[in-house]
């Protein structure tokens, strides 16, 4: 009875730490994802169960973690709604997303911004993707006729998961205050291997006569070009 007891707590507790980690946001990631951390990534540390790199500089902490479109789905679409990432397999890359995850924890006394037309993701080709906007999300549903009550909801979930929406047109992080949020750009080339992304903020100045102080975080992603070709096929 004794040994069967202890087999069985094992399994209760091993099932309680996978489902911590699913409502964390970082979850444990599914096989399907092409974009994965880069074996050479310069700084940072990666978290082995997650795929969280996370990156401190000056009192600031990002973590990031690439969401994979089968795990958005599942997690976003339902019977009533449809993903703010959603997209067919059709359509061009110009409509498709690539979606990070985004946590900025602000430990310093001074507050960030965020700046969003300087944040980017470059492959080795040296194509930039910058941040898609609500508007711009919105607009290829539009456009590829899936305007529908499904995405509507979709778009309305948008608004609360979105960096860019999380943090408002000031884009502003205050002192001591964590946020997170979704970067979504279009998908990188299917030819390039290497993809980096940089998120780039600002701190403000620590005395009325002094200036914004810029900060940049770094993080090298491969894209496993096999897993991107086999990405499973989204259900209308």
């Amino acid at each position: 009875m004794r040994g069967f007891s202890r087999v069985t707590l094992v399994i209760l507790l091993s099932a309680v730490v996978v489902y911590l980690c699913s409502c964390m946001g970082g979850g444990i990631v599914d096989s399907t994802d092409p974009i994965l951390p880069s074996p050479e990534i310069k700084e940072g540390s990666v978290d082995p169960v997650n795929r969280v790199i996370t990156v401190t500089k000056d009192n600031v902490t990002v973590m990031v973690q690439h969401w994979s479109k089968y795990r958005l789905n599942r997690k976003y679409t339902t019977v009533d709604m449809r993903s703010p990432f959603y997209y067919l397999e059709t359509w061009e890359e110009g409509f498709r997303s690539d979606v990070y995850h985004v946590t900025i924890k602000n430990d310093t006394p001074r507050k960030l911004i965020v700046l969003f037309k300087e944040t980017m993701v470059k492959d080795e080709r040296d194509y930039i993707y910058k941040p898609q906007t609500f508007n711009e999300l919105k607009y290829r549903y539009v456009t590829k006729k899936h305007m529908d009550l499904k995405t509507k909801r979709g778009l309305e979930m948008a608004r609360q998961i979105i960096l860019s929406e999380v943090l408002g047109p000031k884009a502003e992080i205050p002192a001591g205050k964590t946020v997170e949020g979704f970067l979504p750009f279009n998908v990188p080339s299917s030819q390039a291997t290497k993809v980096n992304l940089t998120i780039a903020m600002e701190k403000e100045p620590e005395t009325a006569t002094g200036s914004y102080e810029p900060i940049e975080f770094q993080f090298a992603y491969i894209q496993d070009l096999i897993l991107r070709a086999k990405q499973p096929a989204t259900k209308r």
